[in-house]
């Protein structure tokens, strides 16, 4: 069942997932994100204020969720995520991700509920094939710690080595979110991080992109 998951979670499964950099362009542009200690602040502070605090806890309720709590979350989800590119983004990538699943495993995911954003898709695809709910927050967090990660070094001058450096200082700021995400319940989803939405409003406006959002 691991396997499957790692699989899931894997830069290079089709589901557009690395296409983004939720805002992280908009900073390398401007200069606010220069070093591995600024890379390292954004990744924090989007586990703590933003991203961390909406979609990860979502991917664990997804996990054990019915099909009506499903539902629910996802218009939850929708409202929560105040930004039109992120949230495209991550209706986006549910679909890719959904239909690359039932592509891969038909069987297993026969009686799959629908699911809209992406956090509800990785937690309820993740359930029907067996993951544990901890394993399956867990690489869903580490999925996205590491695709910022890698966006940071196609946009920073940033050698691996340093960027890698970046999520291992944003460790503890990960694994808090993974603790609380799978003590969430719905009420708890929010996150306040302004100029993080700031930021990723305004990649759309960039002179050229390498990056959706």
């Amino acid at each position: 069942m691991k396997l499957r998951l790692l699989q899931l979670a894997d830069s290079a499964f089709p589901s557009g997932a690395y296409a983004f950099s939720d805002g992280l362009e908009t900073l390398t542009v401007r200069g606010d994100v220069r070093t591995a200690a600024d890379l390292s602040a954004f990744l924090s502070g989007q586990l703590a204020h933003g991203w961390g605090q909406q979609d990860a806890p979502a991917c664990a309720l997804a996990w054990r969720a019915d099909t009506a709590e499903l539902g629910d979350l996802d218009a939850l989800l929708s409202d929560l995520k105040l930004v039109r590119g992120p949230r495209e983004a991550s209706l986006r990538v549910a679909a890719n991700l959904r239909r690359a699943a039932l592509h891969l495993w038909p069987q297993e995911l026969a009686a799959l509920p629908m699911t809209r954003h992406h956090a509800t898709a990785f937690g309820a695809i993740a359930a029907a094939l067996g993951a544990a709910q901890a394993d399956t927050v867990t690489a869903y967090v580490s999925s996205w710690l590491l695709g910022r990660v890698a966006a940071a070094t196609k946009l920073m001058k940033l050698g691996g080595l340093d960027a890698q450096r970046a999520a291992r200082l944003a460790d503890d700021a990960a694994q808090a979110c993974i603790r609380d995400a799978l003590q969430a319940t719905p009420d708890d989803l929010g996150g306040f991080s302004p100029l993080l939405d700031i930021a990723a409003s305004e990649q759309g406006g960039l002179d050229s992109r390498l990056f959706q959002t």
